[in-house]
């Protein structure tokens, strides 16, 4: 057997393991054989702020669900055993979590379980989303969102937020209040971009009263930049707007990252429906992500036949990718100046025609091509 039981985790319900192939620590716990199809597909998120999935494993003795072991202690822990967290950390981890989630949501996968005891802070300072690849919920999206932000109460509070939210004029705490909402709840991209700018503006601390002695509290976790921790920077639209045009190369790699990103989805016979600069971020490296459909379409990146099929959503990529490197969404006659190499790909991408529209892995071979010339910096 590849993998080897050891002892029990988190009360029992998991167990660590090691994996005797790839000589790592594993964590391994039963799953009921009608989740094996949700922890398969979850299998293929892969996210710095995710726990992932690394196996599924079926054996006269039932179905496992193996994921990588990680370093480090539960949210939930952290603070019952030590002290509610103070505003930035909560919202560095907020950063985390909210980009673990857009990209799970982008692969078509709810959590339903999102809560303290599911996260991890790892020693680095990042904090992690485990859980995924159990029995699914039916629970929507919208409801992972609901559940962050009661996680983050719980993290600056030190408990659950019920009926009676905390009070507090403060940034963070406002937006909690908001997140729980259900009538009004902001924005995804509103809620991405505060919490950013709350962990990145740290404010300093007053002072002590000369009669108070000097705080004892310590961060269980070292502070770092929340961009760092989440992987996720800014969407490919400010990007342009402030930089220009990219590179033909640079769009390319950007355009086969979110193909890659696709195709979890399209092989399940799903769809995004809502590809768009504002939907692709980039992180620091300038790694793409898809982040999930927003509210109201932009007829400039909406196939001719509507945001029915997986075909629609190439037409979306291809008027991204277009954008990207002219600068502008693309319009019937519009030149490619900027193209290059990309000129061609782009043209059979915006074909009216779905059958005309380049297939999956002939446009990875065609985008492939063109990337391997970029180099990050």
């Amino acid at each position: 057997m590849r993998y080897r039981l050891m002892n029990p985790l988190a009360g029992g319900a998991v167990r660590l393991g090691f994996d005797q192939l790839a000589h790592r620590d594993v964590a391994i716990r039963a799953l009921p054989e009608d989740a094996v199809p949700a922890a398969r597909l979850a299998m293929a998120l892969r996210h710095a702020c995710i726990v992932p999935v690394l196996d599924v494993v079926t054996g006269p003795e039932g179905t496992w669900l193996v994921t990588e072991f990680v370093e480090g202690s539960s949210l939930e822990q952290t603070v019952l055993t030590r002290r509610p967290l103070p505003p930035i950390q909560v919202a560095r981890v907020g950063v985390c979590l909210l980009s673990a989630l857009e990209a799970a949501h982008a692969a078509g996968i709810a959590h339903g379980r999102v809560n303290p005891a599911k996260v991890l802070l790892a020693g680095s300072g990042r904090a992690l989303l485990n859980g995924f690849g159990l029995p699914p919920t039916g629970l929507q999206p919208a409801a992972d969102l609901w559940s962050l932000a009661a996680t983050m109460h719980f993290a600056l509070e030190g408990r659950p937020p019920g009926t009676d939210p905390a009070t507090g004029a403060d940034p963070l705490r406002t937006l909690i209040r908001a997140m729980l909402d259900q009538t009004n709840p902001p924005a995804l991209e509103t809620v991405s971009l505060a919490l950013h700018d709350i962990a990145e503006n740290r404010p300093a601390p007053e002072p002590p009263a000369p009669s108070e002695p000097p705080p004892l509290y310590e961060p269980p976790f070292p502070l770092q930049p929340a961009a760092e921790l989440a992987g996720v920077d800014r969407p490919l639209d400010r990007i342009v707007g402030t930089a220009g045009p990219l590179p033909p190369e640079q769009v390319a790699a950007i355009g086969l990252a979110v193909l890659d990103r696709l195709a979890a989805r399209h092989e399940c016979g799903l769809r995004h429906g809502d590809i768009r600069p504002s939907t692709i971020l980039l992180d620091q490296s300038g790694q793409a992500l898809l982040a999930p459909p927003e509210p109201v379409a932009d007829p400039a990146y909406t196939a001719p036949e509507g945001s029915r099929t997986p075909a629609s959503d190439l037409w979306s990529l291809g008027a991204t990718l277009f954008t990207a490197v002219e600068g502008h969404p693309p319009a019937p006659g519009a030149p490619l100046n900027r193209a290059g190499a990309l000129a061609p790909v782009l043209f059979r991408l915006l074909s009216g025609d779905p059958a005309q529209r380049p297939t999956p892995d002939i446009l990875r071979e065609d985008l492939q091509a063109i990337a391997n010339s970029w180099q990050h910096v």
